[in-house]
């Protein structure tokens, strides 16, 4: 199965895993400012890895232009943000998933497979409008800063931190192989 990988990437942690996929798939991986390069027609299938911003996939409207023009290519989607792993204590699978309902609900994407994993911060990489909504972010939860989660999360964000990890990719990659040998209950 022809695959493809297209990436939005801010600060570089998006941009990892996208490479750690064309890696382990053996497939390119363009940045989403070479979209255009893609030959869509001649591929299967379609790996698309960006980042949450405000709740909201970055690059979510070309993402769905694309589906509804290409019936014939398998599509999947990896979204990374700030917000760590579930499990650990700070997140909750159900608002992972309620971020991906506002750009992907399932009722109109039922078979877009759809995955998560920690990404990281750095703000001195972002852009300028970004720097100024982190400042007010800050500023609004050091109104909380005596909750110690809140606390940690600030310390944490204030020095940026890359918590990306190649093994949160294999359900990803299970995923896709499965596809790749023609599955299609994914």
């Amino acid at each position: 199965m022809r695959t493809a990988i297209v990436y939005c990437s801010q600060t570089g942690h998006t941009e990892k895993y996208a490479q750690w996929l064309a890696d382990e798939l053996e497939c390119p991986a363009y940045p989403y400012r070479d979209r255009a390069r893609i030959d869509l027609e001649s591929i299967d299938l379609l790996v698309f890895c960006s980042w949450f911003h405000a709740a909201t996939v970055i690059g979510s409207k070309w993402f769905k232009r694309v589906m509804a023009k290409h019936s014939g290519v398998r599509f999947v989607l990896l979204a990374t943000g700030a917000t760590p792993m579930p499990g650990g204590g700070w997140s909750e699978e159900k608002d992972i998933e309620e971020a991906f309902e506002r750009s992907f609900p399932k009722a109109d994407y039922p078979g877009l497979p759809r995955f998560y994993c920690h990404g990281g911060f750095d703000f001195n990489r972002l852009g300028v409008a970004d720097k100024v909504m982190m400042r007010m972010f800050f500023r609004m939860n050091e109104k909380r800063a005596d909750d110690p989660k809140v606390e940690e999360m600030l310390d944490t964000m204030r020095q940026s931190f890359d918590g990306t990890r190649r093994e949160y990719l294999e359900p990803v990659i299970d995923c896709i192989r499965s596809l790749q040998n023609g599955n299609t209950d994914e």
